[in-house]
């Protein structure tokens, strides 16, 4: 930006070339990025932070920038153009409009076969939306493949075996299908305003050195209460749809859905130990994500739906501090970086993104195209 006043303010956009301005002889010229965090303080293109695509070139390195360069492209193409259309699917998935979730999934996602069943439909649904998601997310520091391999082999052994375990997933299928809609729509919130999060990525790609080097930098962004909002709204709904994890385990373990056997976390104190799904329906977010990730292969739980964080993001005196970059509150001055508010609320979207993958299989167990099996 160069210039004093408004008649002579001018601002120039990131370009190959600057040329000298004929007009501002000697005027100084400073590059801004508000996607990639800046030094608040430099007054050239020397320091790291001056330069927004040489600053994360210098602290990523070569290989690292151009793998953050492709995952973040993928996510802003597949927000962009490829969400419209699995939001329209899923939305005609939803109304039960059959005859035009077909047509869509026809002209739109290429399909070359007639979706006549409940359970197909949602098949279907579910694997446009995944996709979407998945690219949204990107591959770097994911565990939803593992998260959802391993309740999928639970959730198949213990609906073969116990017919308890089925039973209770269709009487839950009317709340099932709320938590279902409830689901979509925040994930279409969250893609709606992904520009406002999407560097959140970035948080990813950095380890501890890189961390400390971001640490002294600003991004110049501030959407915190759009973001918080969609953060606070995310992270209590994804606690409310850990149920089908608990009770696959619970199953394959104990033999019923509502046997929390003997081995309870730590944290959850014993008058707070549930007796049945019900029950744990209405323990707080922070002994359901418990329960959850003392299951191997779920501790992922842990960092995405991390209690503490939220207390710090959630408090009602929390803000953005602009100039120092950090979200602070009364009870933690010290906060965190707005980018790592980002990457807390990417975090959320994976978790939320991953529940409605899990929530798929409990759809297709509950469809009217199955029978029960006999006793």
């Amino acid at each position: 930006m160069s210039g004093t006043e408004l008649e002579n303010h001018r601002i120039d956009i990131e370009c190959d070339v600057l040329n000298p301005s004929s007009e501002l002889p000697g005027a100084l010229v400073l590059t801004i990025n508000p996607f990639v965090p800046s030094l608040y303080e430099a007054d050239s293109f020397a320091p790291t932070g001056a330069f927004p695509n040489m600053t994360l070139f210098q602290i990523l390195g070569e290989d690292v920038f151009i793998e953050f360069e492709s995952e973040r492209h993928t996510a802003l193409e597949a927000s962009r153009a490829m969400w419209p259309h699995v939001r329209v699917l899923f939305q005609y998935y939803l109304q039960g409009n059959t005859q035009m979730f077909s047509r869509i999934a026809k002209q739109r996602f290429g399909l070359d076969w007639d979706p006549s069943t409940s359970h197909e439909r949602t098949t279907v649904a579910y694997q446009a939306l995944g996709t979407a998601t998945e690219m949204i997310t990107g591959s770097t520091g994911t565990t939803s493949e593992r998260v959802i391999g391993r309740f999928s082999r639970k959730h198949t052994a213990a609906m073969n075996r116990h017919r308890d375990h089925l039973l209770a997933f269709r009487r839950r299928g009317q709340a099932a299908a709320v938590l279902e809609r409830d689901l979509f729509t925040e994930l279409n919130r969250f893609v709606e305003q992904h520009e406002s999060w999407e560097m959140g990525l970035l948080g990813r790609f950095v380890g501890p050195e890189e961390k400390v080097a971001f640490n002294k930098l600003v991004l110049y962004r501030d959407e915190f209460s759009t973001v918080r909002d969609l953060y606070q709204h995310g992270f209590e709904l994804a606690c409310k749809c850990l149920w089908p994890l608990v009770a696959a385990q619970n199953t394959v373990k104990r033999g019923s859905p509502d046997d929390f056997g003997e081995v309870h976390p730590e944290s959850v104190p014993a008058n707070k130990r549930p007796k049945s799904l019900e029950k744990f329906d209405k323990l707080p977010n922070a002994y359901k994500v418990a329960y959850v990730t003392q299951v191997p292969g779920w501790e992922s739980f842990a960092d995405l739906l991390n209690n503490r964080r939220r207390n710090t993001i959630g408090h009602a005196t929390a803000h953005h501090d602009l100039q120092t970059g950090r979200v602070v509150s009364d009870d933690d001055p010290s906060g965190m970086t707005y980018l790592e508010f980002l990457s807390e609320t990417l975090g959320v979207f994976e978790a939320l993104s991953t529940l409605a993958q899990v929530f798929r299989a409990s759809r297709v167990a509950s469809s009217p195209d199955f029978g029960l099996p006999a006793d």
